[in-house]
């Protein structure tokens, strides 16, 4: 009776988990964006901060990222995907831990409840083991949701960036300078990509740095490499107005072509994985039929 509450118990929480994954809270571009901009900016001191578990968790994390980093183990791949999607290493780490505990302690748990008390055949060493393989799959899975989630915002970016060069490309057909055509082209989009660049723009002015340089740095921090690649490549041909336009005309095609040859790709493997599909049915379907005829067959 225990060994089922509990089996009961951990399949509700896998299927919590399954819902949590599939219907994920969504948060407006104006909180995705000042979560992306506190990363950078460190914490903030706050009045009598209240404990939850989430404050355990960014402690626990805190701890194992200043152990790692003693030990040269800095994450830098998944800090530029983590600050892409909002988050902090710490944070991960904090939930990569908890994780792989619970994962542990539940499995070892369960499985040991199935053995004695529900009178289930494992061998001695099975509960352990089983146990060992979900902290480790939970410690990783994580990292990635992180890199899968990261993805999907680059590619969001990406289109966006395309669709930014062409309206800075045709600003300056209109005579504008690039330094009023970039902070102009980027008041005309509502998502989080371009509030993203009007920001850095915005900084940029403020400290007094170079737009093309700006955006080069931003293209660094969240992993895009056409931005980076673009903001270096302006820098030296800026003295030309008809020179940077044309690059800008080129790289935006550029990127659209780039982004259209990934989507045939993708839908390619869809229509193998169909074909696949499709095969594997019809031969179900012809043993399905021929199974009868042949245990028929007296030799």
């Amino acid at each position: 009776m225990i060994g089922m509450a509990v089996v009961g118990a951990a399949i509700g929480a896998v299927l919590l988990f399954l819902v949590l994954k599939v219907f994920p809270p969504k948060r407006s571009a104006i909180v995705q964006l000042g979560q992306y901009y506190a990363h950078y900016r460190g914490p903030e001191v706050t009045v009598a901060p209240t404990r939850t578990a989430a404050d355990a968790r960014g402690r626990i994390g805190e701890w194992v990222t200043v152990e790692l980093a003693k030990r040269g183990i800095q994450y830098n791949g998944l800090r530029r995907d983590l600050a892409l999607t909002g988050q902090s290493l710490e944070s991960l780490m904090g939930r990569k831990v908890v994780a792989a505990v619970a994962g542990f302690l539940g499995g070892l748990i369960a499985l040991s409840a199935l053995r004695y008390a529900g009178g289930v055949g494992l061998p001695t060493f099975a509960p352990l083991a089983i146990a060992v393989i979900a902290a480790v799959a939970l410690f990783v899975a994580p990292d990635i949701d992180a890199r899968k989630a990261a993805v999907k915002r680059r590619q969001e970016f990406t289109e966006q960036l395309s669709v930014y060069l062409d309206l800075v490309s045709l600003k300056m057909a209109g005579h504008a300078a690039a330094a009023t055509a970039l902070p102009e082209a980027a008041q005309r989009g509502g998502g989080w990509p371009m509030m993203l660049i009007r920001d850095t723009l915005f900084r940029a002015r403020l400290s007094g740095e170079d737009e093309w340089t700006a955006l080069a740095d931003l293209g660094q921090r969240i992993g895009v490499a056409d931005l980076r690649e673009l903001g270096a490549l302006i820098k030296l041909v800026s003295d030309d107005g008809a020179q940077v336009r044309s690059t800008l005309t080129a790289r935006a095609a550029s990127m659209r072509r780039a982004r259209l040859a990934d989507e045939e790709g993708n839908a390619e493997e869809r229509n193998q994985s169909m074909r696949l599909a499709q095969m594997l049915i019809a031969f179900g379907f012809m043993l399905f039929v021929g199974y009868p005829a042949f245990v028929n067959i007296k030799f």
